[in-house]
């Protein structure tokens, strides 16, 4: 039953471009991971995950009900976002 609820928020889920990355020819083919989204303009396309908006990458990394926030905040910052959240846990020593 958990699989189900979790197929279903997917499902709910819309993914967005970011507008200032749907132009950046270089993003379109940079990670080879490709989904469904919302270009600016209403349209579905087809979009690498590097040309997802902050949170529809947020929502794609956690689509499948894990979340992870360390390996969220690597993809993020290796995509060229903000980190998500800060790790509340880690303690510099």
């Amino acid at each position: 039953m958990a699989q189900d609820e979790t197929r279903t928020k997917t499902e709910a889920a819309t993914l967005r471009f970011d507008p200032d990355r749907i132009n950046d020819q270089g993003l379109h083919n940079f990670t080879g991971i490709y989904v469904r989204a919302v270009d600016p303009d209403g349209k579905w396309d087809s979009a690498d995950i590097a040309e997802l908006d902050r949170d529809s990458l947020k929502a794609f990394l956690r689509s499948r009900g894990g979340k992870n926030l360390w390996a969220e905040n690597v993809v993020a910052l290796m995509l060229g976002h903000d980190p998500f959240e800060e790790d509340k846990t880690h303690k510099p020593s």
